[in-house]
């Protein structure tokens, strides 16, 4: 399927795609909240997203100025990024996983101006770095505030910033939507510095967006489609593939609780669709393997069979060539063990997006064979 809406820009995809789908029921975002899932819809995203950005205006965000971000997958990271790119501002998205002396290393080299960070561990990364920034302002913390700090503000108060600046600039956000240009930078992407100082990609509104349109052309979502993501919203791929693309074509995306909890996830969201890397279906594999190897041996001459008349069923899709007995097989080998191994991705997996690194044959020859497709990137 192809995006829902036309667009040249990141915040033209965001303003066309929240208005076409502002009178939705459905959620665009979910996460959990108190142990269970809960939903944001387009309406309330939209408008999280002008406030923030309102608050940054307020706070003196211009455009090219640049805010880092944090943070593990959570709403709050996209309303972060889509209000500063919203802005004309750039955002330098970082792992929650480095260090101080990598963080301070990245603000230097990108001149970041303002840090959004996620809680208190992060935070006190920036507050340990911060006396040797030069150009260094202020940071929004997540959130609720710990230390008493003129120059940490919680969300709630950014919001209450936005709120007050509406008053006075009541068009000021949505004349900044119409500004951004296809040419203009919408963020630097630093590599993981595993061979010296890592290096800051910049990427323009154009780069991602010919490449969300690209992706959609190929990758199947539909406005139907509920994503669990749990990949770096910092790293290229999720962000253009789990983020971007996903909102181009108006689906739900589900924020896994962390990357550990996947398997119970899974079975809540119930999503159609996951975008992940090989070593995910590594882990399922292994895991299939040992509950097998440790199961009674009827149950395992039952589970190869299965297997076996899947990579058959699969070689001969692939020729067109099914035979009446072969399709009896296949169904009778869903029914024993293939529709079981799906029910444990919550039973409503149309495809998997794996990306990353290559998929290894096996692995992919094996998932095949019990009916899961993974699509590569």
């Amino acid at each position: 399927m192809a995006v829902a809406v036309d667009f040249s820009t990141i915040p033209e995809m965001f303003d066309r795609i929240t208005t076409k789908y502002a009178n939705e029921q459905r959620p665009m975002l979910m996460h959990k909240v108190d142990k269970r899932y809960r939903g944001i819809s387009f309406t309330e995203y939209r408008r999280k997203v002008e406030l923030f950005a309102l608050g940054l205006a307020s706070l003196g965000v211009k455009k090219e100025d640049k805010v880092a971000i944090i943070s593990e997958n959570r709403p709050e990271w996209i309303v972060a990024d889509m209000a500063i790119v919203s802005l004309g501002a750039i955002d330098v998205p970082v792992y929650p996983t480095l260090t101080p002396k990598q963080i301070e290393y990245i603000f230097k080299d990108a001149g970041v101006k303002i840090a959004v960070v996620s809680n208190s561990l992060q935070l006190g990364k920036v507050v340990k770095i911060r006396p040797d920034l030069k150009n260094f302002e202020r940071i929004i913390l997540m959130g609720e505030k710990g230390e008493q700090d003129d120059e940490v503000l919680t969300y709630a108060q950014v919001y209450g910033l936005g709120e007050q600046y509406e008053k006075d600039h009541p068009t000021y956000f949505r004349g900044k939507l119409a500004t951004a240009k296809p040419e203009d930078i919408l963020t630097i992407i630093y590599t993981s510095g595993t061979t010296g100082n890592p290096k800051g990609v910049i990427l323009t509104h154009d780069n991602l967006a010919s490449n969300i349109k690209s992706s959609a052309g190929i990758i199947p979502f539909t406005y139907e489609d509920t994503l669990l993501s749990f990949l770096p919203l910092c790293h290229s791929f999720e962000r253009m593939a789990g983020y971007y693309t996903a909102m181009a074509c108006g689906a739900t995306v589900a924020y896994a609780e962390s990357a550990e909890t996947v398997r119970d996830n899974l079975l809540e969201v119930r999503p159609t669709v996951v975008t992940t890397v090989p070593r995910l279906f590594e882990r399922i594999y292994t895991r299939i393997m040992k509950q097998v190897d440790s199961g009674p041996p009827a149950r395992q001459r039952i589970f190869h069979w299965a297997v076996g008349v899947g990579r058959q069923y699969a070689r001969a899709k692939h020729s067109g060539l099914i035979s009446p007995m072969l399709r009896v097989q296949h169904a009778l080998a869903d029914k024993l063990v293939f529709s079981k191994l799906k029910e444990r991705t919550g039973g409503r997996i149309r495809f998997f997006v794996s990306g990353g690194a290559a998929l290894s044959k096996e692995l992919g020859e094996f998932f095949e064979a019990v009916g899961i497709t993974i699509i590569e990137g």
